[in-house]
Protein backbone atom coordinates (compact mmCIF):
# COMPACT_ATOMS: atom_id res chain seq x y z
CA UNK A 1 0.00 0.00 0.00
CA UNK A 2 3.09 2.33 0.08
CA UNK A 3 2.09 3.70 -3.45
CA UNK A 4 -1.29 4.47 -2.09
CA UNK A 5 0.13 6.63 0.68
CA UNK A 6 2.80 8.03 -1.14
CA UNK A 7 0.09 9.37 -3.85
CA UNK A 8 -2.21 10.18 -1.04
CA UNK A 9 0.22 12.16 1.33
CA UNK A 10 1.13 14.44 -2.32
CA UNK A 11 -2.65 15.30 -3.03
CA UNK A 12 -2.41 16.70 1.29
CA UNK A 13 0.12 19.11 0.15
CA UNK A 14 -1.61 20.68 -2.32
CA UNK A 15 -5.12 20.46 -0.48
CA UNK A 16 -6.87 23.52 0.39
CA UNK A 17 -8.44 24.23 3.42
CA UNK A 18 -8.30 28.00 4.59
CA UNK A 19 -11.43 27.77 6.39
CA UNK A 20 -11.18 24.49 8.53
CA UNK A 21 -7.21 24.19 8.44
CA UNK A 22 -7.96 20.38 8.15
CA UNK A 23 -6.00 18.94 4.87
CA UNK A 24 -6.77 15.58 3.73
CA UNK A 25 -5.58 13.65 0.87
CA UNK A 26 -6.87 10.04 0.17
CA UNK A 27 -5.90 7.65 -3.15
CA UNK A 28 -8.08 4.71 -4.57
CA UNK A 29 -6.88 1.56 -6.22
CA UNK A 30 -9.11 1.45 -9.47
CA UNK A 31 -9.32 -2.39 -11.10
CA UNK A 32 -6.79 -1.90 -12.90
CA UNK A 33 -4.06 -1.50 -10.73
CA UNK A 34 -3.97 2.40 -11.52
CA UNK A 35 -3.85 4.53 -8.26
CA UNK A 36 -5.80 7.68 -8.22
CA UNK A 37 -5.49 11.24 -5.92
CA UNK A 38 -7.40 13.27 -4.38
CA UNK A 39 -7.30 16.50 -1.85
CA UNK A 40 -10.07 18.32 -0.24
CA UNK A 41 -11.08 21.73 -1.51
CA UNK A 42 -13.07 24.37 0.60
CA UNK A 43 -14.22 27.67 -0.65
CA UNK A 44 -16.57 30.20 0.25
CA UNK A 45 -19.50 27.56 0.46
CA UNK A 46 -17.84 26.04 3.49
CA UNK A 47 -18.34 23.60 4.88
CA UNK A 48 -19.86 22.47 1.31
CA UNK A 49 -16.44 21.89 -0.05
CA UNK A 50 -15.07 18.63 -2.13
CA UNK A 51 -13.89 16.10 0.17
CA UNK A 52 -10.64 13.94 -0.90
CA UNK A 53 -12.51 10.84 -1.01
CA UNK A 54 -14.73 12.64 -3.89
CA UNK A 55 -12.37 14.08 -5.41
CA UNK A 56 -10.23 10.93 -5.88
CA UNK A 57 -12.97 8.86 -6.92
CA UNK A 58 -13.47 11.94 -8.99
CA UNK A 59 -10.08 11.17 -10.77
CA UNK A 60 -10.73 7.95 -11.34
CA UNK A 61 -13.76 8.23 -13.08
CA UNK A 62 -11.92 10.79 -15.46
CA UNK A 63 -10.08 8.00 -16.21
CA UNK A 64 -12.71 5.83 -17.28
CA UNK A 65 -12.25 3.58 -14.62
CA UNK A 66 -15.37 2.41 -12.11
CA UNK A 67 -14.35 -0.37 -9.89
CA UNK A 68 -12.31 0.26 -6.39
CA UNK A 69 -10.65 -3.00 -4.87
CA UNK A 70 -8.46 -0.38 -2.08
CA UNK A 71 -8.79 2.82 -0.60
CA UNK A 72 -6.45 5.30 1.64
CA UNK A 73 -7.12 8.62 3.90
CA UNK A 74 -4.50 10.54 5.13
CA UNK A 75 -5.49 13.03 7.37
CA UNK A 76 -2.90 14.99 9.74
CA UNK A 77 -3.55 14.49 13.78
CA UNK A 78 -2.26 11.11 15.64
CA UNK A 79 -6.03 10.07 15.32
CA UNK A 80 -7.15 7.98 12.12
CA UNK A 81 -9.81 9.61 10.34
CA UNK A 82 -12.50 8.06 8.40
CA UNK A 83 -14.44 8.88 5.47
CA UNK A 84 -17.56 10.88 6.24
CA UNK A 85 -20.82 9.67 5.86
CA UNK A 86 -21.55 11.10 2.55
CA UNK A 87 -17.94 10.08 0.99
CA UNK A 88 -18.85 6.14 2.09
CA UNK A 89 -21.79 6.47 0.52
CA UNK A 90 -20.02 7.20 -2.95
CA UNK A 91 -16.90 4.70 -2.05
CA UNK A 92 -20.05 2.11 -1.93
CA UNK A 93 -21.08 2.84 -5.20
CA UNK A 94 -17.84 1.96 -6.75
CA UNK A 95 -16.51 -0.54 -4.09
CA UNK A 96 -17.66 -3.95 -2.49
CA UNK A 97 -18.21 -4.31 1.39
CA UNK A 98 -14.97 -5.91 1.89
CA UNK A 99 -12.80 -3.63 -0.04
CA UNK A 100 -9.90 -2.48 2.55
CA UNK A 101 -9.89 1.13 4.17
CA UNK A 102 -6.93 2.16 5.19
CA UNK A 103 -6.98 4.97 8.14
CA UNK A 104 -3.28 7.04 8.02
CA UNK A 105 -1.71 9.53 9.44
CA UNK A 106 1.63 11.08 7.95
CA UNK A 107 3.85 8.85 10.40
CA UNK A 108 1.45 6.03 8.01
CA UNK A 109 -1.12 3.43 8.25
CA UNK A 110 -2.54 3.47 11.76
CA UNK A 111 -5.75 1.16 11.18
CA UNK A 112 -7.41 -1.22 8.63
CA UNK A 113 -10.94 -1.66 7.90
CA UNK A 114 -13.09 -3.34 5.48
CA UNK A 115 -15.76 -0.44 3.76
CA UNK A 116 -18.64 -2.94 4.74
CA UNK A 117 -17.75 -2.03 8.16
CA UNK A 118 -17.81 1.64 8.12
CA UNK A 119 -21.18 2.08 6.55
CA UNK A 120 -24.49 2.29 8.25
CA UNK A 121 -26.33 1.00 4.77
CA UNK A 122 -25.00 0.94 1.84
CA UNK A 123 -26.37 1.62 -1.54
CA UNK A 124 -25.11 0.25 -4.90
CA UNK A 125 -26.17 0.52 -8.49
CA UNK A 126 -27.67 -1.99 -9.65
CA UNK A 127 -26.90 -3.03 -13.41
CA UNK A 128 -30.16 -1.20 -14.84
CA UNK A 129 -28.42 1.66 -12.86
CA UNK A 130 -31.09 2.20 -10.52
CA UNK A 131 -29.85 2.65 -6.83
CA UNK A 132 -30.85 -0.61 -4.71
CA UNK A 133 -30.14 -1.15 -0.58
CA UNK A 134 -26.85 -3.40 0.75
CA UNK A 135 -26.96 -5.32 3.51
CA UNK A 136 -23.92 -3.59 5.65
CA UNK A 137 -25.37 -3.45 9.08
CA UNK A 138 -23.55 -3.89 11.36
CA UNK A 139 -20.42 -6.15 11.26
CA UNK A 140 -20.61 -9.62 10.34
CA UNK A 141 -21.15 -11.02 13.94
CA UNK A 142 -24.05 -8.95 14.89
CA UNK A 143 -25.89 -9.90 11.47
CA UNK A 144 -25.21 -13.68 12.31
CA UNK A 145 -26.97 -12.89 15.99
CA UNK A 146 -29.43 -11.16 14.56
CA UNK A 147 -30.16 -14.10 11.55
CA UNK A 148 -29.43 -16.73 14.42
CA UNK A 149 -30.03 -15.55 17.87
CA UNK A 150 -29.98 -19.30 19.48
CA UNK A 151 -26.38 -20.77 17.55
CA UNK A 152 -23.79 -20.52 19.60
CA UNK A 153 -20.90 -22.34 17.86
CA UNK A 154 -17.74 -23.82 19.67
CA UNK A 155 -16.30 -25.52 16.34
CA UNK A 156 -15.63 -23.48 13.29
CA UNK A 157 -15.53 -25.30 9.52
CA UNK A 158 -13.90 -23.65 6.67
CA UNK A 159 -14.50 -26.03 3.44
CA UNK A 160 -12.22 -26.38 0.42
CA UNK A 161 -13.06 -27.32 -3.11
CA UNK A 162 -15.74 -29.72 -3.67
CA UNK A 163 -16.25 -29.84 -0.26
CA UNK A 164 -19.87 -27.70 0.37
CA UNK A 165 -21.92 -30.84 0.90
CA UNK A 166 -20.78 -31.28 4.02
CA UNK A 167 -22.54 -28.20 5.35
CA UNK A 168 -25.66 -30.10 3.65
CA UNK A 169 -25.39 -32.43 6.63
CA UNK A 170 -26.09 -29.84 9.40
CA UNK A 171 -28.70 -30.24 12.10
CA UNK A 172 -31.42 -27.39 12.72
CA UNK A 173 -29.40 -25.46 9.94
CA UNK A 174 -29.24 -21.66 9.51
CA UNK A 175 -27.77 -20.18 6.12
CA UNK A 176 -26.31 -16.59 5.46
CA UNK A 177 -25.02 -15.55 2.17
CA UNK A 178 -21.46 -13.99 2.33
CA UNK A 179 -23.02 -11.04 0.22
CA UNK A 180 -24.93 -10.39 3.74
CA UNK A 181 -22.05 -10.19 6.00
CA UNK A 182 -19.99 -6.97 5.90
CA UNK A 183 -16.60 -7.30 5.04
CA UNK A 184 -17.13 -11.24 3.94
CA UNK A 185 -15.39 -11.39 0.23
CA UNK A 186 -17.52 -13.33 -1.91
CA UNK A 187 -15.53 -16.27 -3.69
CA UNK A 188 -15.69 -16.68 -7.45
CA UNK A 189 -14.49 -19.90 -7.85
CA UNK A 190 -16.90 -22.71 -8.82
CA UNK A 191 -16.62 -24.87 -5.59
CA UNK A 192 -16.63 -22.35 -3.17
CA UNK A 193 -20.98 -21.47 -2.54
CA UNK A 194 -20.28 -18.59 -0.36
CA UNK A 195 -22.81 -19.00 2.49
CA UNK A 196 -22.38 -19.29 5.98
CA UNK A 197 -24.12 -22.18 7.44
CA UNK A 198 -25.49 -22.55 11.56
CA UNK A 199 -26.12 -26.03 12.53
CA UNK A 200 -25.12 -28.61 14.58
CA UNK A 201 -22.63 -31.82 13.74
CA UNK A 202 -23.70 -34.98 16.01
CA UNK A 203 -24.81 -32.75 18.62
CA UNK A 204 -21.93 -30.06 18.53
CA UNK A 205 -22.78 -26.57 17.72
CA UNK A 206 -20.81 -25.95 14.64
CA UNK A 207 -20.63 -22.69 12.32
CA UNK A 208 -19.66 -23.58 9.16
CA UNK A 209 -17.89 -21.02 6.15
CA UNK A 210 -18.96 -23.14 2.90
CA UNK A 211 -16.40 -21.66 0.21
CA UNK A 212 -13.76 -19.51 0.66
CA UNK A 213 -12.04 -16.75 -1.01
CA UNK A 214 -8.57 -17.47 -2.80
CA UNK A 215 -5.44 -14.92 -3.23
CA UNK A 216 -5.30 -15.51 -6.61
CA UNK A 217 -8.88 -14.09 -7.10
CA UNK A 218 -7.71 -10.47 -6.93
CA UNK A 219 -8.55 -9.81 -3.26
CA UNK A 220 -5.83 -8.24 -0.87
CA UNK A 221 -4.75 -10.79 1.51
CA UNK A 222 -6.57 -8.97 4.95
CA UNK A 223 -9.82 -9.97 3.16
CA UNK A 224 -9.04 -13.68 4.56
CA UNK A 225 -8.61 -12.45 8.03
CA UNK A 226 -12.38 -11.97 8.60
CA UNK A 227 -13.63 -15.49 8.56
CA UNK A 228 -11.73 -16.37 11.12
CA UNK A 229 -11.95 -13.54 12.93
CA UNK A 230 -15.87 -13.56 12.61
CA UNK A 231 -15.68 -17.05 14.17
CA UNK A 232 -14.39 -16.02 17.39
CA UNK A 233 -16.85 -13.01 18.00
CA UNK A 234 -19.38 -15.78 17.44
CA UNK A 235 -17.82 -17.67 20.03
CA UNK A 236 -15.99 -20.43 18.41
CA UNK A 237 -12.69 -21.33 19.88
CA UNK A 238 -11.44 -24.17 17.33
CA UNK A 239 -11.24 -23.95 13.60
CA UNK A 240 -11.00 -26.82 11.31
CA UNK A 241 -9.72 -26.16 7.67
CA UNK A 242 -10.65 -28.13 4.92
CA UNK A 243 -8.90 -27.96 1.26
CA UNK A 244 -8.68 -29.79 -1.99
CA UNK A 245 -4.54 -30.26 -2.23
CA UNK A 246 -1.83 -32.17 -4.58
CA UNK A 247 0.42 -34.59 -3.43
CA UNK A 248 4.22 -34.50 -3.58
CA UNK A 249 4.37 -38.05 -1.96
CA UNK A 250 3.56 -41.02 -4.31
CA UNK A 251 2.16 -43.19 -1.94
CA UNK A 252 -0.39 -40.17 -0.54
CA UNK A 253 -2.55 -41.17 -3.26
CA UNK A 254 -5.71 -39.22 -4.89
CA UNK A 255 -8.75 -39.70 -2.48
CA UNK A 256 -6.64 -40.12 0.44
CA UNK A 257 -7.12 -37.66 3.48
CA UNK A 258 -4.18 -35.94 5.30
CA UNK A 259 -3.79 -34.65 8.20
CA UNK A 260 -1.86 -31.58 8.01
CA UNK A 261 1.08 -30.65 10.59
CA UNK A 262 2.67 -27.49 9.57
CA UNK A 263 2.63 -25.25 6.68
CA UNK A 264 4.97 -23.24 4.42
CA UNK A 265 3.75 -20.06 2.83
CA UNK A 266 4.88 -19.31 -0.76
CA UNK A 267 1.88 -17.22 -1.49
CA UNK A 268 4.21 -14.13 -0.44
CA UNK A 269 1.11 -12.89 0.57
CA UNK A 270 0.17 -12.58 4.70
CA UNK A 271 -3.38 -10.82 6.15
CA UNK A 272 -1.28 -9.48 9.07
CA UNK A 273 -0.04 -7.01 6.96
CA UNK A 274 -0.39 -3.50 7.79
CA UNK A 275 -2.34 -2.39 10.99
CA UNK A 276 -2.38 -3.93 13.55
CA UNK A 277 -5.28 -3.93 16.33
CA UNK A 278 -3.81 -5.29 19.70
CA UNK A 279 -7.83 -6.09 20.43
CA UNK A 280 -7.41 -9.11 18.24
CA UNK A 281 -3.65 -10.24 18.55
CA UNK A 282 -0.37 -9.36 18.98
CA UNK A 283 1.57 -7.44 15.97
CA UNK A 284 4.15 -10.36 16.43
CA UNK A 285 2.30 -13.76 16.83
CA UNK A 286 3.73 -16.87 17.42
CA UNK A 287 3.36 -19.90 15.13
CA UNK A 288 5.89 -22.51 16.06
CA UNK A 289 2.80 -24.50 16.54
CA UNK A 290 0.38 -22.96 14.10
CA UNK A 291 -1.80 -26.36 13.69
CA UNK A 292 -2.35 -28.00 17.63
CA UNK A 293 -0.26 -30.72 18.62
CA UNK A 294 -3.58 -31.83 21.28
CA UNK A 295 -5.85 -31.85 18.28
CA UNK A 296 -3.58 -33.55 15.88
CA UNK A 297 -3.48 -36.58 18.46
CA UNK A 298 -7.11 -36.30 18.70
CA UNK A 299 -7.51 -36.56 14.78
CA UNK A 300 -5.21 -39.42 14.93
CA UNK A 301 -7.02 -41.16 17.44
CA UNK A 302 -10.11 -41.20 16.16
CA UNK A 303 -9.21 -41.92 12.76
CA UNK A 304 -7.35 -45.42 14.15
CA UNK A 305 -10.63 -46.16 16.21
CA UNK A 306 -12.99 -45.45 13.02
CA UNK A 307 -10.21 -47.61 10.41
CA UNK A 308 -9.59 -44.41 8.18
CA UNK A 309 -6.38 -44.54 7.20
CA UNK A 310 -5.31 -40.61 7.73
CA UNK A 311 -2.20 -39.64 6.00
CA UNK A 312 0.11 -36.64 7.48
CA UNK A 313 2.22 -33.83 5.92
CA UNK A 314 3.62 -30.66 5.83
CA UNK A 315 1.04 -28.36 3.46
CA UNK A 316 2.73 -25.66 0.90
CA UNK A 317 0.79 -22.93 -0.02
CA UNK A 318 1.23 -21.02 -3.37
CA UNK A 319 -0.46 -18.09 -4.65
CA UNK A 320 -2.43 -19.65 -7.78
CA UNK A 321 -4.37 -19.82 -9.69
CA UNK A 322 -1.41 -22.29 -12.30
CA UNK A 323 -0.80 -25.66 -10.88
CA UNK A 324 3.11 -26.09 -10.40
CA UNK A 325 5.52 -27.07 -12.74
CA UNK A 326 7.49 -30.10 -12.50
CA UNK A 327 10.63 -27.91 -11.58
CA UNK A 328 8.78 -26.31 -8.76
CA UNK A 329 7.41 -29.61 -7.33
CA UNK A 330 11.01 -30.54 -7.11
CA UNK A 331 11.49 -27.70 -5.55
CA UNK A 332 8.69 -28.09 -3.24
CA UNK A 333 9.95 -31.95 -2.16
CA UNK A 334 13.73 -30.57 -1.14
CA UNK A 335 11.78 -27.45 1.11
CA UNK A 336 10.27 -30.40 2.99
CA UNK A 337 6.19 -30.06 1.92
CA UNK A 338 4.20 -32.97 1.36
CA UNK A 339 1.29 -31.68 0.25
CA UNK A 340 0.68 -28.56 -2.13
CA UNK A 341 -2.06 -25.87 -3.00
CA UNK A 342 -3.52 -22.31 -3.29
CA UNK A 343 -5.39 -21.82 0.16
CA UNK A 344 -5.97 -22.52 4.19
CA UNK A 345 -2.34 -20.82 4.98
CA UNK A 346 -3.68 -17.60 5.17
CA UNK A 347 -6.77 -18.37 7.02
CA UNK A 348 -4.71 -20.61 9.48
CA UNK A 349 -2.01 -17.59 10.10
CA UNK A 350 -5.45 -15.22 11.03
CA UNK A 351 -6.81 -17.77 13.32
CA UNK A 352 -3.87 -17.82 15.51
CA UNK A 353 -3.10 -13.77 15.74
CA UNK A 354 -6.49 -13.87 17.11
CA UNK A 355 -6.48 -16.80 19.41
CA UNK A 356 -7.90 -19.53 17.46
CA UNK A 357 -7.03 -23.53 17.86
CA UNK A 358 -6.63 -24.86 14.44
CA UNK A 359 -6.75 -28.33 12.64
CA UNK A 360 -6.23 -28.97 9.17
CA UNK A 361 -7.22 -31.43 6.46
CA UNK A 362 -6.32 -32.02 3.07
CA UNK A 363 -8.41 -34.20 0.67
CA UNK A 364 -5.68 -35.56 -1.95
CA UNK A 365 -7.11 -34.81 -5.00
CA UNK A 366 -3.91 -35.52 -7.51
CA UNK A 367 0.08 -36.23 -7.68
CA UNK A 368 1.65 -32.89 -8.13
CA UNK A 369 3.05 -32.14 -11.31
CA UNK A 370 6.09 -34.73 -12.71
CA UNK A 371 4.56 -36.83 -10.42
CA UNK A 372 0.99 -37.46 -11.69
CA UNK A 373 0.56 -39.24 -15.71
CA UNK A 374 -1.25 -36.41 -17.19
CA UNK A 375 -2.26 -32.71 -16.94
CA UNK A 376 -4.13 -31.35 -13.85
CA UNK A 377 -7.02 -29.30 -13.89
CA UNK A 378 -9.68 -27.78 -11.52
CA UNK A 379 -12.74 -30.36 -12.77
CA UNK A 380 -10.56 -33.54 -11.22
CA UNK A 381 -9.78 -31.30 -8.13
CA UNK A 382 -13.88 -31.28 -7.84
CA UNK A 383 -14.63 -34.93 -8.92
CA UNK A 384 -12.54 -35.91 -6.54
CA UNK A 385 -12.99 -33.81 -3.72
CA UNK A 386 -16.47 -35.06 -3.97
CA UNK A 387 -16.33 -38.44 -3.72
CA UNK A 388 -13.46 -37.99 -0.69
CA UNK A 389 -15.78 -35.72 1.07
CA UNK A 390 -18.24 -38.73 1.96
CA UNK A 391 -15.43 -39.90 4.00
CA UNK A 392 -14.53 -36.80 5.54
CA UNK A 393 -18.19 -36.38 6.40
CA UNK A 394 -17.73 -39.19 8.66
CA UNK A 395 -14.71 -38.91 10.14
CA UNK A 396 -15.64 -35.35 11.05
CA UNK A 397 -18.44 -36.70 12.65
CA UNK A 398 -16.57 -38.96 14.87
CA UNK A 399 -13.91 -36.26 15.89
CA UNK A 400 -16.03 -32.84 16.28
CA UNK A 401 -17.57 -34.54 19.64
CA UNK A 402 -14.08 -35.40 20.27
CA UNK A 403 -12.95 -31.84 20.06
CA UNK A 404 -15.53 -30.54 21.89
CA UNK A 405 -15.11 -32.43 24.91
Amino acid sequence: MDDLFEAARAAQANAHAPYSGFRVGAAVRAASGRTHAGANVENASYPEGICAETAALAAMVAAGERAVVEVLVLADGPDPVTPCGGCRQRLAEFARPEVPVHLASPRGVRRTVALGDLLPWSFRLAPGGESVPGSSSGTASAVVRRRAPHAAPRIGLILGSGLAAIADGLEDAVSIPYRDLPGFPEPSVEGHGGRLVLGALEGVPLACLQGRVHLYEGGPAAATAILPRTLMALGCETLILTNAAGSLRPEIGAGRIALIEDHINLTGRNPLVGANDEAIGPRFPDMSEVYDRTLRERALAVAGRTGLDLARGVYLATLGPCFETPAEIRAFRALGADLVGMSTVPEAIAARHCGLRVLGFSIVTNLAAGIAAGPLSHEQTLEVAARAALDLERFLRALVPEIAR
